[in-house]
């Protein structure tokens, strides 16, 4: 959880000196809102990956499944709903937002795979 935590605020730093610096215009306004979100979906994942005691287990395939599962649709539930609300400047936000996600999504499944290398 401390690699989340710590890339997040890699990104929101990274995020922030741009915004006040540069005001690019590949940067949505609404930055600080999707690093919340995937911020509290990173701590879902650490306490739902905290309840399984064997990283070689079938409960540990079926917990990370079910935890990519629901990311996808809260992911998708989240986007539609700043979508719905008119959201300024959408093209950039779902961009911002799947760039995020893909950020996210590589470092979870790589500090993933690096615990599972580290206790086989």
């Amino acid at each position: 959880m401390r690699d989340s935590l710590l890339l997040t605020a890699f990104i929101g730093i990274v995020f922030f000196v741009a915004d006040r610096l540069y005001k690019p215009n590949w940067l949505h306004p609404y930055w600080p809102y999707l690093l919340l979100f995937y911020t509290m979906l990173s701590v879902l994942l650490h306490r739902l990956m905290s309840f399984v005691k064997d990283p070689k287990s079938a409960q540990f395939t079926t917990f990370f499944m079910a935890f990519i599962t629901a990311k996808l649709i809260l992911s998708l539930a989240f986007m539609g709903v700043m979508l719905y609300n008119n959201v300024p400047g959408r093209k950039i936000f779902v961009l911002s937002f799947l760039g995020l996600y893909l950020v996210y999504t590589s470092f979870e499944i790589y500090g993933l795979t690096r615990k599972l290398r580290r206790d086989s």
